[in-house]
């Protein structure tokens, strides 16, 4: 099931397309049973969706640029990921730095979700790397004329370059943020808040993913940034 936003009104994606998934009777139906922060394994997906995902690579608005995250493994998806310029960003969300690293080492571009104190006090200055590899901070978390529209400025947003040398750091915030930042059962961040009101309504939603995110794309302006799943991820669903 899948739920589009033209034009979003959250802090974060304002002005961006957006869109959420969800499986035919449950918000995590699309989600991998195995992450960590799901606290529905059971309701959850095992494998990937290999239709949707070539739709989704190719879901970018013309003249603009599309990113994404997903808790599966890169060998579920990765094998889809083609060498075009123009193709959907997909962003590995892995469960520390020091895993995230080493993915990126391998060139899948990849973001973790750090504790409160990793930053101590500071903004982004503090020198954050693993394994040699530098890690920055989202601009949008201390930086208040920063969001997702025009992160990265004319080189784009920082989540939708593909060849990057960097992991993107997220902070755990909001209701969940204890238990996200230590990485147990049920951190998930959209189990809580206007994104929680959200995800459970995708559940309702047109039901042919690919179709519709097709169609969906095609009516985007040009230049629009789409940021694919601000809940919801790559599983396949009964």
């Amino acid at each position: 099931m899948l739920k589009t936003v033209k034009y979003s009104e959250a802090n974060k994606t304002s002005g961006c397309a957006v869109t959420y998934r969800a499986g035919a009777s449950s918000q995590y139906g699309s989600c991998p049973a195995s992450c960590s922060l799901n606290c529905k394994p059971k309701q959850s997906a095992e494998r990937v969706d290999v239709p949707y995902i070539k739709a989704l690579l190719r879901a970018v608005p013309r003249g603009g640029q599309s990113f994404t995250y997903t808790h599966f493994a890169p060998s579920h998806w990765l094998p889809f990921v083609g060498k075009r310029e123009r193709e959907t960003v997909i962003n590995y969300s892995a469960r520390n730095l020091e895993s995230a690293a080493k993915y990126q080492r391998r060139g899948v571009p990849s973001v973790a979700v750090v504790p409160r104190e990793f930053w101590s006090g500071q903004a982004s200055t503090k020198a954050a790397e693993s394994g040699g590899v530098r890690a920055i901070r989202c601009l949008a978390e201390y930086n208040k004329r920063v969001n997702c529209s025009n992160c990265g400025g004319s080189g784009g947003a920082l989540c939708a370059r593909k060849r990057r040398d960097y992991v993107v750091l997220f902070t755990a915030h909001g209701s969940g943020a204890k238990l996200a930042e230590n990485t147990k059962r049920g951190g998930c961040y959209a189990e809580y808040g206007r994104v929680a009101i959200h995800w459970r309504a995708t559940v309702k939603a047109a039901p042919n993913d690919p179709q519709a995110l097709r169609s969906f794309v095609l009516s985007l302006p040009n230049g629009a940034t789409l940021r694919h799943h601000v809940a919801g991820d790559l599983g396949r669903f009964s």
